[in-house]
């Protein structure tokens, strides 16, 4: 991949008077922020900028919303001089919404994920960055831009997600930098804080512990999964998002080493999120299912059942802990 420079995608952005924002699907706190950051900036600076979503943000990032969240794709132009991908691996992680991409003249691709090889007219993709937000960040540094305190509420929001309150073993002492700078801005961290981890329906947990009840392990315990169904969120009233960090909760049982949750997102379409504690590369697993991200998180897609799941998976993660085996 062709890999630009910072200060190409300044000078696209900084070209441009008419540019939409793309999210991948079921947008995160990472997508979201680094989007809202952006398009605010741009707005700041006189600039026609929309971000298309298509859908609802979950309810713990739906404070990031503004004028220039779009989710009816009639209000859209269309034509934009740059559309641009934020937080998207390929584009198959908007896959519904590609057409809307290519309504740019230009487009622009800005991720942080290793398996990202260039999809755009202009790539930038930065695997160390802990989270796209990272990258947000030093374009408008880049730039000279101003970053006002709402558009440090979207970037911080991205990375202190991305990054599981800083746990990860991807945040570095400049991800530590980022956010002390993004904290003297003026944001306000109790009302983030309180937006994205104090906000939580008692549904979510009703339906945690149906979750739960379909835990199974594998690799004498160092392998677990989780499942759900659309039966399961229609007897709980809730909805896909309830489901956000449930991969999380797998991986925090002592013995597990890998951890995935498969979310069944459309009748016969399973969504599966990986997650790894130690030295197993989770990105080469999705990848033998089409899906990537990185080392120790992430995703792809499965069609078919929790069965289908069971039987394409099962092989490749004995397989997995089978070479790691041989290897050590």
């Amino acid at each position: 991949m062709n890999n630009n420079s910072l200060t190409e995608i300044v000078q696209v952005l900084d070209k441009a008077d008419k540019i939409l924002f793309l999210t991948h699907v079921i947008a995160d706190g990472d997508a979201a922020g680094s989007a809202a950051a952006l398009c605010r900036t741009m707005r700041e600076r006189g600039k026609t900028a929309h971000i298309f979503t298509g859908e609802k943000l979950p309810d713990n990032i739906k404070f990031l919303e503004f004028e220039g969240f779009i989710a009816n794709e009639d209000d859209l132009l269309d034509e934009y001089d740059v559309s641009a991908a934020i937080d998207c691996s390929d584009t198959g992680r908007f896959k519904s919404r590609q057409a809307y991409f290519e309504r740019g003249k230009t487009t622009v691709n800005i991720d942080h994920h290793e398996t990202n090889g260039g999809f755009a007219d202009f790539n930038y993709v930065d695997p160390e960055a802990a989270a796209t937000g990272e990258i947000v960040f030093k374009l408008i540094q880049e730039a000279g831009w101003d970053i006002s305190p709402k558009t440090a509420e979207g970037i911080y929001t991205a990375i202190v997600t991305d990054t599981g309150q800083f746990q990860y073993s991807s945040t570095t002492a400049e991800t530590h930098r980022i956010a002390a700078a993004l904290h003297d801005s003026g944001i306000d961290l109790n009302y983030i804080s309180v937006n994205v981890y104090q906000n939580v329906r008692k549904n979510m947990y009703i339906l945690q512990g149906e979750i739960f009840n379909t835990l199974e392990f594998r690799e004498d315990d160092r392998f677990a999964i989780a499942f759900s169904d659309l039966d399961m969120l229609k007897r709980t009233e809730s909805e896909i998002q309830d489901t956000d960090g449930i991969v999380e909760l797998v991986r925090n049982i002592n013995t597990v080493e890998v951890a995935a949750f498969a979310k069944e997102i459309e009748p016969g379409v399973m969504k599966l999120g990986f997650r790894s504690k130690y030295d197993i590369n989770v990105a080469e697993l999705a990848s033998k299912f089409g899906g990537g991200g990185h080392i120790k998180a992430a995703g792809c897609t499965i069609k078919g059942s929790i069965e289908d799941v069971k039987k394409e998976l099962y092989p490749e993660i004995s397989k997995l802990f089978m070479n790691r085996k041989s290897s050590s």
